[in-house]
């Protein structure tokens, strides 16, 4: 029984020593894990002071992110609003930016250039450098550098250019930008001060020989005049008495001319139903035209008549009248009464925006709402013979016995004061064909 007892029942020693390893293991498991537990709320407190940290730092992000899209925003409508055309690239000559200015100058849809290289979108115009794409090449910029664009539908726009270079946070060249304004409109009134500053000084010179001139015509007029009263009727002296009152009142009548000619008309534009305007003026001038314009045929005609109704333009209908008299007048002139009759077509039109702009924005300079109103003045009379063509709306020049040269010069003028142009149209067969060009604004698109 006693040997059965010691073998189950371990060695008093063997047993305190587990026990105190036991303890030391379970003292140093304690350890570890009030290490642990100092640990974890040392890393605890410096999360939540890191997460306060991100929680600033995020709502600081969020702010300056506002802000920065507020600017975003205002410098994008400002752009939007700007007067000035607006194209930005970066550094491989991709459009980033294309404001709605631009869009209208250059007649490209908006929207639509973003993303494609500057050469696909924009007419390179007359000067190469003056653009984003070569100061994003090359690293130099231009400024108010004048150039002329052609435009897809033929038109043509004089732009004054400046470009500069975009660099990023490091000062890094990263693009370049090109700001243009259209200088279309001061051109044509470079031209018109031009126009009128040549029409001032050959007034002053016309008011000064009608003063020179006119004196001596009267004092020559008067005494022609008491020396035919002091003939007798059958005395054969009267005939050339009569020839000196009769050149003296024709010069006095183109002293006149002249000085209605250099005279700055001011032009009043009014909105014009054209197609009664034209039938007015056609019946004005078979009443006070009488023996002119007997078995003349006037006809008129529109060639592209408005779906919309009565086409509407804006014009001086007197000054305007007074160029179609003057062109009906010349044809009737012309005509040979033993002919069969004189002929006269009028035939009008609204041309379309890219038609008008490939025949005539070379001359015109049509802004980007405009096109052009053509109306055609055309006979069948003998026609001109080709050295008079070239100086057909000079002034004085005439084909005409006893013209003064200033009927088709005097309607050059008037179409000019318009903006308009007037030219010997080219297709014509037979007879003589002119040609009236009058800007008119667009009808706004039917949505």
């Amino acid at each position: 029984m006693s040997d059965k007892q010691d073998i189950l029942t371990p060695p008093a020693t063997e047993s305190s020593e587990d026990i105190s390893r036991f303890a030391d293991s379970y003292a140093s498991f304690n350890r570890i894990i009030n290490t642990l537990q100092r640990n974890y709320i040392e890393l605890k407190e410096e999360f939540s002071a890191q997460n306060d940290k991100l929680a600033k730092t995020n709502l600081r992000m969020q702010e300056l992110t506002a802000r920065n899209l507020a600017a975003t925003e205002f410098l994008n409508s400002i752009l939007d609003s700007l007067s000035a055309g607006v194209i930005s690239v970066d550094q491989n000559g991709k459009i980033t930016h294309f404001n709605p200015a631009a869009s209208v100058m250059l007649g490209i849809p908006q929207g639509l250039p973003e993303g494609k290289h500057y050469r696909e979108v924009v007419p390179p115009g007359d000067l190469v450098d003056a653009n984003a794409l070569r100061a994003a090449e090359t690293g130099k910029s231009v400024d108010s550098v004048e150039k002329t664009l052609n435009l897809a539908d033929g038109s043509r726009v004089i732009v004054s250019v400046s470009t500069a270079i975009l660099r990023d946070e490091n000062n890094r060249a990263n693009g370049a930008v090109e700001v243009f304004h259209d200088l279309t409109r001061i051109k044509k009134m470079e031209q018109e001060i031009a126009r009128l500053n040549t029409l001032a000084a050959l007034g002053e010179m016309a008011a000064t020989v009608a003063h020179q001139v006119r004196n001596p015509l009267s004092g020559i007029l008067g005494y022609g005049s008491l020396l035919k009263r002091d003939m007798e009727p059958d005395d054969p002296r009267q005939k050339l008495v009569t020839k000196i009152t009769d050149g003296v009142e024709t010069l006095n009548n183109t002293v006149t001319t002249l000085l209605n000619y250099t005279r700055n008309d001011k032009v009043s534009r009014e909105r014009v139903d054209f197609e009664e305007f034209i039938s007015d003026t056609v019946s004005r001038f078979r009443r006070e035209s009488v023996g002119l314009s007997d078995g003349a045929e006037i006809t008129v005609t529109s060639a592209d008549p408005p779906k919309n109704g009565s086409l509407f333009l804006n014009l001086d209908p007197v000054l305007f009248r007074q160029v179609l008299y003057n062109l009906f007048t010349n044809s009737c002139e012309a005509f040979d009464p033993a002919a069969n009759g004189s002929k006269v077509s009028v035939v009008y039109r609204i041309m379309p925006r890219q038609r008008a702009a490939e025949m005539y924005g070379e001359k015109l300079l049509l802004d980007s709402d405009e096109t052009v109103f053509e109306l055609t003045v055309s006979d069948n009379g003998p026609g001109l013979k080709s050295d008079a063509k070239t100086q057909l709306f000079s002034p004085f020049f005439t084909t005409k016995a006893g013209g003064n040269g200033l009927g088709l010069a005097v309607a050059a003028k008037i179409l000019r004061a318009h903006g308009g142009d007037i030219r010997l149209g080219k297709d014509a067969s037979v007879g003589t064909k002119f040609v009236l060009l009058l800007p008119t604004r667009m009808a706004p698109a039917v949505t």
